[in-house]
C-alpha cells in the first residue's frame, strides 16, 4: 500500500499546491532514489533490516500526513518529499530482504531436485510473497479515492503509519535470529558473474521503472484525458494493480508447469502492445482495456527476473547493488516521463518513455540465454 502511495496522491497533491508534471514526478525520484540507496545495504543484515524498513515507512506516512495540512506548496512540496523518500527507505530495506529471504528459502527447500526445477520453484514462491503485495496495492487506491470523496484522507494516512508501526513491532523480536544462509562464493567467481549482475540490472531497472511510470501516471492521464473526476480517475490505478495481481496469480500457476521464459516473453509482448496504445488519442474503454492488459503482462515479470538472477549469482549479498539500481528505475523513468510530458506539452507523447523501456526489456529477455549460454537451460 505504501509502495503505490504517490499515484493516488500525486493529483490531490498537484491540485492542492498547483504542481506541474516535472513537479510532482519529483515524489517518485524521491521515493525511489532513497529506496537505491537502502537497497545496497538490505542483503546484509535481512533480519534487521525487515523491522527497520517499516520504522522508516512510518516516519515518511507520518510527514505526508503532516505535508498535507499545509495549504500552500511552501513547505508542503517539500515535507512531502522528505516524507516519500523516508518510505522509499523503508521499501529499499523490507522489500529487498523479503524476497532474498523468500528466494533462499526456496532454494534450500528443493536442492536436489534440477536446476529448471528449483528455478521455476523459486520464481513461483517469490511470486506468491509478491500476490500479497499486489493486493496492498490495489487496495490503496480504492482506499484513498473513498477518503477522499469523504474527506478524511489524512486520516487515512494516519491509520496507514499505525499499521506500520505494528509491523515493525511484529518483527522487532526476530532481530537478533541468525541471518538466512547465504553462499559465500570465492573472488574469482564474483568477477566471473559480473556479468550476470551488469545484466538484471539493466533489465530490473527498466522493468521497475516501466511499471511505475504506468501506476504513478495513470491517474493524471485518466482525469486529464477521459475526463473523469480524480476520485473516479484514481480507481484506474486499482485495475491496473489488480490486473497485475492476477497476472502474477496465473504466472504463479503457470510455472509449476512450464518453463520461465514460456511464461515471460509472452507477458512482455502483451504488455509493451498495451503500453503502445496510450501513446494515441483512444476512446476511454480502449484505455480501460490498455491498462488492464498492461497489468497482466508486467504480473510474471519481477518475479521471474529475480529469480533468474538468483539462479546466476551463487552470492546473493551483492545482489543489493541490482535491488538498488533496479529501484532507482522507479525514480529515473517517471522523472522522464513527465519530463518529456511537460517540454512536448501532452502526457500523452511522455509515454514514449516507457514505450521504449518495454521494448529494450523484451529485446534483453530474448537474448538472455545466448548471452549466458553456459547456463541456457534456466
Amino acid at each position: 500500500m505504501v509502495t503505490v502511495l504517490p499515484g493516488p496522491l500525486l493529483p490531490v497533491m498537484a491540485a492542492r499546491w498547483g504542481l506541474r508534471d516535472v513537479q510532482s514526478g519529483a515524489f517518485f525520484a524521491a521515493e525511489f532514489a532513497a529506496s537505491t540507496v537502502a537497497s545496497i545495504f538490505s542483503p546484509h543484515w535481512l533480519r534487521r533490516n525487515l523491522p527497520l524498513g517499516y520504522a522508516g515507512m512510518t516516519a515518511g506516512v507520518l510527514l505526508v500526513t503532516a505535508a498535507g495540512q499545509t495549504a500552500a506548496a511552501s513547505p508542503g512540496h517539500a515535507l512531502a518529499l522528505t516524507g516519500f523518500a523516508l518510505i522509499g527507505l523503508g521499501i529499499g530495506l523490507s522489500v529487498t530482504a523479503t524476497n532474498l529471504t523468500v528466494a533462499m528459502t526456496a532454494d534450500g527447500g528443493t536442492a536436489s531436485g534440477p536446476e529448471g526445477a528449483r528455478s521455476r520453484e523459486r520464481a513461483r514462491r517469490i511470486s506468491l510473497v509478491n500476490l500479497w503485495w499486489g493486493i496492498g496495492a490495489v487496495a490503496c487506491p480504492w482506499l484513498v479515492a473513498a477518503a477522499e470523496h469523504g474527506g478524511y484522507l489524512w486520516g487515512l494516512l494516519a491509520v496507514m503509519a499505525l499499521a506500520t508501526v505494528g509491523m515493525f513491532a511484529a518483527l522487532l523480536p526476530h532481530w537478533n535470529e541468525p541471518e538466512p544462509g547465504i553462499a559465500a562464493a570465492p573472488r574469482a567467481r564474483l568477477v566471473s558473474e559480473a556479468g550476470a549482475l551488469a545484466f538484471f540490472a539493466a533489465f530490473l531497472f527498466l522493468y521497475v521503472g516501466v511499471e511505475t511510470v504506468v501506476g504513478g501516471w495513470i491517474t493524471t492521464y485518466a482525469h486529464r484525458f477521459s475526463g473523469m473526476t480524480l476520485a473516479r480517475a484514481s480507481l484506474m490505478v486499482s485495475l491496473y494493480w489488480m490486473a497485475l495481481l492476477v497476472g502474477r496469480w496465473v504466472g504463479s500457476a503457470a510455472l509449476q508447469r512450464v518453463a520461465e521464459r514460456t511464461v515471460l516473453l509472452p507477458s512482455l509482448g502483451l504488455a509493451l502492445a498495451a503500453v503502445a496504445i496510450l501513446i494515441a488519442p483512444h476512446p476511454t474503454g480502449f484505455v480501460l482495456a490498455a491498462v488492464a492488459i498492461a497489468g497482466a503482462g508486467f504480473g510474471p515479470v519481477f518475479p521471474i527476473g529475480v529469480s533468474r538472477m538468483l539462479g546466476r549469482v551463487q552470492d546473493h549479498r551483492n545482489t543489493g547493488w541490482v535491488f538498488a539500481i533496479c529501484a532507482s528505475g522507479g525514480a529515473v523513468l517517471p522523472w522522464l516521463t513527465g519530463l518529456v510530458s511537460t517540454r512536448s506539452g501532452s502526457l500523452r507523447i511522455g509515454f514514449v518513455v516507457p514505450v521504449w523501456a518495454l521494448a529494450l526489456i523484451l529485446i534483453l529477455a530474448i537474448t538472455e540465454n545466448a548471452l549466458f549460454s553456459a547456463r541456457s537451460r534456466l
